[in-house]
Formats: structure tokens, sequence, C-alpha cells
């Protein structure tokens, strides 16, 4: 079974938006797809046949553009995203999205254990968006999320880079769709411990884990390469910085949905012949 892994990664998931564009018109399609974080609407997108939305979502036309700044964050513009987009100036294709035999996944940090939970579900709109918010919902900037009685945040926090739990779902080879270059380290919530201690010391496994996420995606990296060695993984990821996570500029957010989609041109006959 071929799988597919999409990273999260707030605006930097236009590099994933302009991939996953040039593979629909390609008809390369996968038996699972997980998505992580931001990497999670991309995930959904794909699977309704509506990749080119997700583009739409990072980049919207200018006299809707709210921009998920650090500011507009706070005035809920990731709710809007979550909840009113799928409705309204972008809808999303719930009835091909559960009708698709493709296994989707999305992955949340369960608060109270700091382990992954990877959810899915086939029928009802209003869960499917709250775990999406949950995936998506960043330590600080947004609340936890309630999901089933339990409570819910960022993906990428317990597992950013999902390759093992794939393979034991049954995938055999995962293109992997990451965010950043490989000159790029990711997120070091330890910066920040002593904000994320207070913020969370009701929850000390969340702590822990925000506070040790740079390793343990490290070592994720570190031990995915045999992977790729043995021809099971084959990571697509930009070759230099873009946009960052955060990014507000959409000329730059344009040029790079379009550099992202040729450079997948450039990739399409290695991602065909691994698929193979």
């Amino acid at each position: 079974m071929n799988g597919l892994i999409i990273e999260g990664g707030g605006r930097r998931g236009i590099f994933a938006a302009g991939v996953l564009e040039l593979l629909a018109e390609h008809g390369i399609g996968f038996e699972y797809v997980i998505g992580i974080s931001s990497g999670a609407q991309a995930a959904l997108n794909f699977v309704a046949g509506q990749s080119e939305r997700t583009k739409q979502i990072i980049i919207p036309p200018k006299d809707g553009w709210t921009g998920l700044g650090l500011k507009k964050m706070f005035a809920g513009d990731l709710k809007k995203m979550v909840y009113e987009y799928p409705y309204g100036r972008f809808p999303f294709n719930f009835r091909e999205f559960f009708a698709s035999p493709v296994t989707t996944e999305i992955v949340a940090t369960d608060c109270a254990t700091g382990e992954a939970e990877y959810f899915s579900e086939h029928s009802d709109e209003n869960r499917l968006l709250d775990i999406l918010l949950a995936s998506c919902s960043l330590p600080v900037l947004y609340p936890k999320v309630n999901i089933d009685g339990r409570e819910y945040m960022d993906g990428s926090i317990a597992d950013a880079l999902p390759y093992e739990h794939a393979f034991a779902m049954g995938c055999d080879r995962l293109v992997i769709l990451m965010s950043k270059p490989p000159t790029e380290q990711a997120t070091d919530y330890s910066r920040y411990r002593r904000t994320m201690q207070m913020r969370y010391k009701n929850y000390p496994k969340f702590t822990e884990r925000l506070l040790d996420r740079l390793e343990r995606y490290n070592a994720q990296l570190a031990a995915m390469q045999k992977y790729v060695d043995e021809g099971r993984i084959l990571p697509i990821r930009p070759p230099k910085t873009m946009v960052g996570t955060f990014e507000m500029n959409r000329e730059k957010l344009e040029n790079a949905f379009r550099f992202s989609y040729m450079y997948a041109q450039d990739k399409l006959k290695q991602i065909e012949n691994f698929l193979k």
C-alpha cells in the first residue's frame, strides 16, 4: 500500500499545496493519507479531490484576505478557516471525502498523556472539523480542543513525522511532504521553557513533549534515513526557504506556490517510479 504523509508548518504548507496540485493533475493517488497540523487541511482537500483548495485557503483572494498573522490568530481566523470556509467561500466536498476509499488520518496530541492520537472520521462533519482544529491548534496561540471528552492540540508535538505509524497501518512505501529545507531546524519549544511550564502546568506530560520536541524530531529524521536508503520512504522537501510559518506577503506566497509546482514537475518521474 502506498501512503502519503503531509507535514505541518503553517503557511509553509504552500509547498505541499504546489506539489499536491501537480500530483492531482497527473492522477497520482494514495491508498493511505495522513496529515499533521496544517498538513491535515491539505490531506482532507487532496482526498476530497480539491487540491486547489489548499492554495485558496493559504492565499485567499484580496477582497477576502484575513491573513493568519499572530494578531489575526487571536481574532479567530483559524476557527474561520476550519468552520466557516467549508460551508462558505471555499466549500469543502464532505460527500466526496466521506465516500473516498482512501484511509485518511489526522494527528493530534492528547494533552493529558502527551501521546499522539491518530483520528479518522467517516460521516460526522462537525467531528471532522473539530479534529482538524485540534491538529492545527498551536501551543499558546490557540486553546485546547475537546474531542470525545478529551483535550487535544497540535499534532506535530507528539508525532510530526508519523512514518512508523503509517507502516503499522500497512503502508509499504511512503511519500513524505515536508515543509522546511534541510538547512532549517524544527521549532524548539524549549526556548520558551518558562512560558510553556506556566501555561501548561496542569499538563506535565504535554509540557514534557513540548520541551523535548526538537530532540525527538531530529531523532525521527535520523531514523527515517534507513527507510530512505531502503527505498521505502521518498521525502519531498523544499530545497530552500521560501516563506515563513506566518508569512503575510501575498506575492511571496504566490511565488512559493509556483516554485513548488515546478519543483514537483521536476520530481514527477522520481515519484512515479518510486510508487511503482
